[in-house]
């Protein structure tokens, strides 16, 4: 996900070196400083997929191959 986003526009009072995310006081991280928001938008997608395939499961008709007929 980092190569993916890490040249999505940075938040005020950061910008990129070309190796490291530095902040208006010098820190310095290897992780672009939006990557939660990244991470947690991926897993929204994810799960509403996950949703979607799981409803279409429940909305199929299946017959129990082992079901005992009396």
């Amino acid at each position: 996900m980092q190569m993916k986003r890490h040249l999505d526009p940075l938040p005020a009072g950061y910008f990129y070196n070309g190796t490291q995310f530095v902040n208006f006081f010098g820190d310095k991280m290897d992780y672009h400083p939006l990557m939660d928001q990244f991470m947690n938008d991926y897993l929204e997608e994810a799960n509403r997929e996950i949703e979607k395939y799981n409803r279409e499961l429940e909305e199929q008709e299946y017959h129990d191959l082992f079901e005992q007929k009396t």
